[in-house]
């Protein structure tokens, strides 16, 4: 294989485990959302 495959290659490789590696964060995110008691979250304040 040529340098230019090998580097599409490596290219594609890094899109695939980059989607997966989101896909896993994205799901465990939404799962955390689910567990935070909004009761307990202060309002914003900016301090003018």
């Amino acid at each position: 294989m040529s340098t230019f495959e090998w580097i599409a290659v490596a290219a594609i490789a890094v899109v695939v485990v980059y989607l997966l590696v989101m896909r896993v964060f994205a799901r465990d995110s939404r799962e955390a959302d689910k567990h935070i008691d909004y009761s307990k979250v202060k309002e914003w304040k900016d301090e003018d």
